[in-house]
């Protein structure tokens, strides 16, 4: 990261100001830290001070490296203990200290060392090195006294110290731990740090208007064509537009709220009102944009560079695959959304594509405004307002539901270690990664590298199942075909981290070097534990387990506390669950640099043992059990009694807390696993591996998809339950005939796919929608984030764009075969043939291999 930082001060003191962020200054060749000072709002950017510098390590020993000792960059050599949790114990190591993080990785051939020799820890960020070194932890509070940072922890109330007291260390199960004090100490630990107030977070957001260009984005790399509009919205009331008069555009009708500042620029004062807008820029700590990594911040700094503005007048600076801030912090809310553990476990899959659009209307209930004009047709008065809604979409995705947005980035920064612009752009994998890494420098544990994990377990894995997996995943247990009723779904709550906790498991404790250690066996496996040495992967994972299952979701409940503690307790059980549920993922993916199958196969064994002992306890306490998934049971009709001794057996036997997670008034259940049907008492219904619901299904599929489960919904007996599936078969076929007769209104066959690049990006395989995209390019600019609707037609290409297609050229049987698809898990589950509900007649041998 270029960054040119000449101005920034020596900095004695700062008030008690939470560290945001961190980067590298190229021309002082020092770490930059970024704190965020709540009172004033405003950032403090300091400079290291204590003269660290970048390094690695190497096995070889000082001697035989003489030959680095020559070169210019490298500062020392020396020798220095490390401890290496694979082999338990501590070992020598060559430090190589350099003057420039590039000497080290990151340039081709020689130049860097990592490219010379065998090296350890060379592939970490420096300013990711210079936190893990100082144990500094982003969103945590600081002070500077005399030139030095100082931690400093703010007030805690009383009551919250209580319930921790009573919520957590009446519950710590620590005794499964081989270091009991060592593990509560480590929970307290992160209770401090997360129970610490989060400010207010002072932030624009920005959004800009270009030129439109036929047929092609403007490219930001180039940024030939003017800036029309920048919108800017401020957190704290400040709102302003910049328009740029183009020629023959009417000025129009101002629609916007009167707060709303216009500021119009004649055509030649482009570059005045770039300036204008940097101005603003600087004034605020934080900068959100949607997509502006890609595009706005790009394209506005190419432009500034293009019209003559000074380098040291432009507020941003571009990295590789972003664009920041010299001096603030810039969040990509596109990015952020994107980011699937988000989407998922923060945002409840509320919304299935990444576009403004789609995320605003899924969490805000506000869309983009369409005038239904192209853009070169707006009026000035328009472009403002449809550029101003963007930046304020943008900016209330980071305000609704009580700042959840910017809150859950502070948490997550906590826990993982990094700076909040790397939280908001990078995957949990990275989170988690980043959280291991500084626990091995608290430790002075020498980080391993992948191969030497690989090595370890090469030869000892157990055969996968499974086609292209490396390890067996979690148990499904053959399900009862047919209708059941009042089924009760128990879930084993967070099953994986609880197993990584209870069973000690971590890449250095699986298949541990001690000889005793080998009786503690993990069942069906070759694989033991350590019974020495908790390890690193279970004291975490598992301590934030306890918080979250004992603590945090109690506090959030907690009637006496403020609205704003309780907000900020759930926003953190959110953030553990949002992690918890991504831990033992990431173990067995092979993209994570701590990736060790045995400790993933470890995990998933232990998991199906707990399953199938926990079945048979249900058997023998008279339960009978319908299906088993992974880590939830469907068992028929139980009692109360019976429910509970298999609650306290799995907490005895196993360490794991079972819970009731639904109780079903019927349930139906087909003979291939992993596709039920079941609908709750209150009539909502719920469809495994549904495909109806996904985003791009075309309407007219998911209208009749609703309206077969809102006839399942209906059904109280097994009586209602034969006239549903008439019903149901009833609907298929009138739907089916339309279908066959080219009778469905085209908008209702469209599929509806977002570009999440631009098609010219598409070079190897072309999807259908790209293919769509493309002829749509003849008529009008199309670029990432567009959503293309198109219609599956008889000739090539195949699609078409709805608005250029015709009834005709429908291909209903390619329509016939995605509705069958669709609605298998609702046929199939009901035992209903879809030829014979349409009247075919039943296919046979090779026909029906191609069919399927």
């Amino acid at each position: 990261m270029q960054v040119n930082m000449e101005e920034t001060k020596k900095i004695e003191s700062m008030p008690p100001s939470m560290l945001v962020s961190a980067t590298y200054d190229n021309n002082s060749k020092s770490a930059v830290l970024k704190f965020y000072e709540p009172e004033s709002q405003k950032l403090f950017l300091w400079k290291d001070e204590i003269g660290h510098k970048p390094y690695c390590y190497s096995r070889l020993a000082p001697d035989e490296l003489d030959f680095l000792q020559e070169r210019d960059d490298v500062l020392e050599i020396k020798t220095t203990q490390r401890y290496d949790l694979i082999k338990d114990k501590e070992i020598d190591m060559s430090k190589i200290t350099v003057a420039d993080p590039l000497a080290i990785g990151g340039t081709a051939g020689d130049k860097s060392i990592r490219n010379v020799i065998e090296t350890w820890e060379s592939d970490i960020k420096y300013y990711e090195n210079y936190l893990y070194d100082r144990k500094l932890i982003v969103g945590k509070y600081y002070e500077i006294k005399d030139g030095k940072i100082v931690s400093h922890d703010l007030e805690i109330s009383d009551e919250v110290k209580i319930a921790l007291k009573s919520l957590l260390w009446d519950k710590v199960d620590s005794e499964s731990m081989v270091d009991a004090e060592g593990f509560k100490k480590f929970v307290s630990e992160w209770a401090d740090l997360l129970n610490q107030p989060i400010p207010k977070i002072k932030r624009l957001s920005v959004d800009i208007e270009v030129e439109a260009e036929i047929g092609r984005i403007p490219d930001p790399k180039i940024a030939e064509k003017k800036v029309t509009a920048i919108g800017l919205k401020g957190s704290d009331g400040f709102d302003q537009i910049f328009v740029l008069k183009t020629e023959g555009t009417e000025q129009g009708t101002n629609e916007l709220d009167q707060n709303i500042k216009v500021t119009f620029y004649d055509l030649d004062k482009e570059k005045e009102m770039i300036y204008d807008a940097f101005k603003i820029i600087k004034e605020f700590p934080f900068v959100v944009t949607y997509n502006g990594d890609e595009f706005d911040l790009p394209y506005l700094y190419n432009r500034a560079e293009r019209l003559g503005i000074k380098s040291s007048e432009n507020p941003f600076y571009m990295m590789r695959d972003s664009a920041t801030l010299k001096h603030g912090v810039h969040l990509d809310l596109y990015r952020t959304f994107s980011n699937r553990s988000f989407q998922i476990y923060a945002f409840s899959q509320k919304y299935t594509n990444f576009s403004l659009n789609e995320v605003s209307k899924a969490l805000l209930g506000k869309e983009k405004i369409d005038y239904g004009l192209e853009f070169d047709q707006l009026t000035l008065y328009q472009t403002a307002n449809y550029c101003y809604n963007d930046a304020l979409l943008t900016y209330e995705l980071t305000s609704f539901n009580s700042e959840l947005l910017m809150q859950l980035l502070v948490i997550i920064a906590r826990i993982g270690r990094m700076p909040i612009d790397d939280i908001a752009r990078m995957g949990v994998s990275q989170w988690i990664r980043s959280l291991l890494y500084y626990e091995h420098r608290k430790r002075n544990c020498l980080i391993p590298k992948r191969q030497e994990l690989e090595r370890r377990s090469e030869g000892v894995m157990s055969d996968a199942v499974i086609k292209d997996k490396k390890y067996r995943g979690g148990l499904v247990v053959e399900p009862k075909e047919g209708i059941h009723f009042d089924v009760v779904v128990m879930d084993f709550a967070s099953l994986y981290p609880s197993i990584i906790k209870v069973r000690n498991l971590s890449y250095e404790t699986v298949r541990c070097p001690h000889e005793d250690c080998k009786r503690n066996e993990v069942p069906g496996t070759n694989h033991w534990t350590c019974s020495k040495k908790n390890g690193l992967t279970s004291m975490i994972i598992g301590s934030l387990r306890d918080l979250r299952v004992n603590y945090y979701k109690s506090l959030s409940k907690k009637e006496t506390l403020t609205d704003e503690q309780r907000q900020q307790y759930t926003v953190v059980s959110q953030a553990l669950k949002v992690i918890l549920n991504a831990s033992y993922g990431v173990m067995g993916a092979e993209i994570f640099p701590l990736y060790f199958l045995p400790a993933a196969e470890a995990t998933t064994a232990i998991g199906r043992h707990t399953i199938l002992e926990t079945i048979k306890k249900c058997e023998s306490a008279g339960i009978e059990v319908l299906y088993g998934d992974t880590d939830s049971l469907f068992i028929k009709n139980p009692t109360k009694e019976q429910i509970q001794i298999v609650i306290d057996q799995a907490k005895k036997d196993h360490g794991v807390d079972l819970e009731i997670d639904k109780t079903y008034r019927y349930c139906v259940l087909s003979n291939r696993k992993k596709n039920y049907l079941g609908v709750t008492k209150e009539g909502k219904v719920d469809v495994k591996g549904l495909t109806g619901k996904k985003s791009h299904t075309p309407p007219f599929i998911k209208k009749l998809f609703y309206e077969l489960l809102d006839v399942l919904s209906k059904v109280q007996t097994i009586e209602d339950f034969e006239k549903a599936k008439k019903e149901i078969s009833e609907k298929i076929a009138t739907c089916g005939k339309k279908v066959e007769a080219k009778e469905i209104p085209l908008e209702d066959l469209t599929f509806n796919v977002m570009l999440s690049k631009a098609p010219s990006e598409y070079t190897k395989t072309i999807p259908q929608h790209i293919r769509a995209a493309k002829q749509l390019e003849t008529i009008r600019e199309i670029k990432k984030g567009d959503r293309i609707s198109y219609i599956k037609i008889l000739n090539k290409p195949g699609v078409k764009p709805v608005e250029m297609a015709k009834k005709e050229e429908i291909d209903s049987k390619k329509y016939m075969e995605f509705m069958e698809s669709t609605l298998e898990q609702i046929t199939s589950s009901m035992d209903l043939d879809f030829d014979t509900i349409l009247g075919k007649p039943k296919q046979t041998g090779l026909d029906e291999f191609f069919w399927n």
